[in-house]
């Protein structure tokens, strides 16, 4: 090995060592600075993580209604045993949905509102009944799926630092309440 290849490697060590220190240097300067905004950067990053948590929230509950999973999507709700399962509804769209939506936030930072408009598919039972939709209901058919444009509109409440849904109520497009 030559005095020249250790000379350069040393070098380039000394260099990318000068290149990874300056932003740590940088940083090290802002940290004062940073001490006068520390409580509004915490109040952002605790508004952030609540946002994050109200969103998986919502990806939950679409989660839940489109496995049909009544149990579990009880657990969801502040109160399991008032959870407004609508089994006429059988699918929403779980990505769009929640990352859709419009969080607003209460001054206490214990409740939240949230209305998402979405697409979901509901099934309806054929009527009149006869014979025909009788033996259609037996078979697991005997419905008319379809899909409608609907905004929901959900309450939260934070429960021992956990998010969770107090009131959901479905709307068609923006006019009464449905559910």
């Amino acid at each position: 090995m030559s005095t020249k290849s250790v000379t350069t490697r040393r070098r380039f060590f000394w260099n990318a060592g000068a290149v990874l220190s300056a932003p740590l240097a940088v940083a090290a300067g802002d940290a004062s600075a940073l001490g006068e905004d520390a409580g509004a950067l915490r109040a952002r990053l605790a508004e952030l993580e609540d946002l994050n948590a109200i969103r998986e929230l919502q990806r939950a509950y679409a989660r839940h209604v489109n496995a049909q999973a009544r149990d579990s999507f009880a657990a969801l709700f502040a109160d399991p045993a008032n959870s407004p399962f609508d089994a006429s509804i059988w699918s929403i769209a779980a990505e769009p949905f929640a990352a859709q939506g419009v969080i607003v936030f209460a001054d206490d930072r214990a409740t939240a509102r949230a209305r998402m408009a979405c697409t979901v598919g509901v099934a309806t039972a054929i009527e009149p009944s006869c014979t025909l939709v009788e033996m259609a209901r037996q078979q697991g058919g005997g419905m008319v799926r379809r899909f409608e444009q609907r905004v929901l509109e959900h309450a939260y409440v934070k429960q021992g630092g956990v998010w969770k849904i107090s009131r959901s109520v479905w709307q068609l497009d923006d006019q009464g309440e449905n559910s």
